[in-house]
């Protein structure tokens, strides 16, 4: 079977074509509404940008879909989980403030913000699946509570899983904190004891206390939850990723998401934003240059064929050259391997795939 994959792309030419009024036929055109009964609460999935970056998808945007919504008289709230690393968004008190600065209030959206997994990220509940690395994983409550989702996603790149589109945002996005580390264990990092200086830098990164240095550093892989802040903290990139495990660490997220829509009994659309396609996670405190122009938003039930979709068309631009891109610039080339060469970020639309999440195989449709 072909999935549909609807389509608008970013010119506007007069005021009666504006990327909100094109996103909000978009929606229309899905037909996503005559799904939502009232009184239904939907969980609109987004990120609300870590603080110092500037590339997450505006509010303007969600309230759209909310406003179409709250025609049908049910409950939308927009919703993210807490963080894994350490920084203003891995609890509520602090992500709900980031949120709020970053203009998610209900003046400008005109719905409430609901952080999913609870004050410190361990409110979920256990989804049963019985796949190949686990048999449960832990999703935030709120989502799991929900009659319906809307996962809007900003399209980019990423240090573990190479790209990051709808597939990772129901997987890391999804899970509560406690997911998030269920996840990362698998992907805990290495130390390079030729380069490392002994300097303690990454102790003080730590959060779990998991390293200890004598002549170099070691990592106490029970006590690591694989946060990788040691990695940005250390002065000698001593600290590495296990790339060694990335192919098991992107099946886990895989089936993370899996588990994230198990119950919602096909009632959630996926929307991408192919804009400000940055090298990296908009976890970054900090906005990269994009790696390719601005495309357009997509839109689709199959989060395999929209992420596929979204693939493809940035492949099928030309890479700007005062990028992160530092090769794989030609038209068609893998956009997200000329950036982090030793990731295939088309692993995970493989394993979700595999895991009847939906099919590589889409049409487009243009709106």
């Amino acid at each position: 079977m072909i999935s549909e994959v609807y389509f608008t792309n970013m010119t506007s030419n007069n005021p009666n074509d504006s990327l909100l009024l094109k996103l909000e036929r978009l929606y229309e055109r899905t037909g996503f509404s005559f799904l939502i009964s009232e009184n239904d609460k939907v969980a609109i999935k987004t990120h609300f940008g870590e603080i110092g970056n500037t590339g997450y998808i505006q509010p303007q945007y969600a309230r759209k879909i909310v406003d179409a919504l709250k025609k049908l008289n049910s409950k939308p709230f927009l919703t993210d989980t807490n963080t894994l690393y350490h920084a203003k968004r891995d609890n509520s008190v602090d992500h709900l403030e980031t949120a709020t600065k970053h203009g998610f209030t209900y003046s400008v959206i005109s719905a409430p913000v609901i952080i999913a997994d609870g004050l410190t990220g361990c409110s979920d509940v256990e989804v049963e699946i019985n796949k190949k690395l686990f048999n449960k994983v832990k999703i935030a409550k709120d989502i799991y509570d929900s009659d319906a989702m809307i996962v809007i996603s900003h399209v980019k790149g990423h240090i573990l899983a190479g790209f990051g589109g709808a597939l990772k945002n129901l997987a890391m996005g999804c899970a509560s904190r406690r997911g998030k580390i269920h996840q990362h264990k698998i992907a805990a990092p290495f130390i390079s004891k030729i380069a490392c200086l002994a300097c303690n830098v990454c102790i003080d990164a730590c959060p779990e206390n998991a390293i200890t240095v004598d002549t170099y550093a070691h990592i106490n892989y029970e006590k690591c939850i694989g946060c990788n802040d040691c990695i940005g903290a250390c002065p000698k990139n001593a600290i590495k990723l296990n790339k060694i495990n990335s192919e098991e660490f992107i099946e886990s997220m895989m089936e993370y998401a899996y588990g994230s829509v198990k119950d919602k009994d096909d009632k959630v659309l996926y929307i991408n934003f192919l804009t400000d396609i940055a090298p990296d996670c908009d976890c970054n405190p900090y906005s990269d240059r994009p790696i390719v122009r601005d495309i357009g938003i997509l839109a689709s039930y199959d989060p395999v064929a929209i992420d596929k979709a979204s693939y493809d068309l940035i492949n099928k631009e030309l890479g700007l050259i005062d990028s992160a891109l530092e090769s794989n610039h030609e038209e068609g080339a893998d956009k997200f391997k000329g950036v982090w060469r030793n990731i295939d970020g088309h692993m995970q639309i493989d394993f979700a795939q595999q895991l009847n999440m939906g099919t590589k195989d889409y049409k487009i449709v243009e709106i």
